[in-house]
């Protein structure tokens, strides 16, 4: 079933990991009602949220994106060690976020210039609650589109 992109909210960003090309592999969780969720059945509320907190059951969602890049590592909150998953649903943090990649002339002002060039674009960050259609405008200026259910770098279109 097709949704309004401006319906859809994010409610689970899970990191699949990297393949051997050294891309990183997200899902990108979206629900319409994202207050409908079973906290404690996907342990949201316990800490650590690292080999605690769960991806949303299947009841819950009605959409799953996938994003596959090397262009930038995303940190996702089920992964922290310091905190529980409930707090990425209030939005004390964020759900994911781009970890820092300065290079030699990079610097902490450059990550936040929006006239920088492309390497040096704000970092991402993805809160709960945000609709895909948000998602899809800070991807797009990251030269990613949403095909199907994947978000893919537009250098990787291949033209026939």
């Amino acid at each position: 079933m097709k949704y309004n992109d401006d319906k859809l909210k994010l409610i689970f960003v899970l990191k699949i990991g990297y393949n051997i090309e050294g891309e990183g592999t997200y899902e990108f969780v979206f629900s319409l009602d994202e207050a409908n969720i079973d906290f404690e059945g996907w342990c949201w509320d316990i800490s650590p949220a690292c080999d605690n907190a769960m991806p949303p059951t299947k009841d819950f969602y009605e959409a799953v994106y996938k994003l596959k890049t090397k262009s930038f590592n995303l940190f996702c909150l089920h992964e922290a060690v310091d905190r529980e998953y409930m707090h990425g649903y209030h939005t004390i943090h964020a759900l994911a976020y781009e970890t820092e990649n300065l290079e030699e002339d990079g610097t902490y002002e450059t990550m936040f210039d929006s006239s920088a060039d492309d390497e040096d674009m704000p970092l991402l960050v993805f809160h709960y609650g945000m609709t895909l259609e948000l998602i899809k405008e800070m991807l797009n200026e990251r030269h990613m589109i949403l095909k199907d259910n994947e978000f893919i770098e537009t250098s990787s279109i291949k033209f026939d």
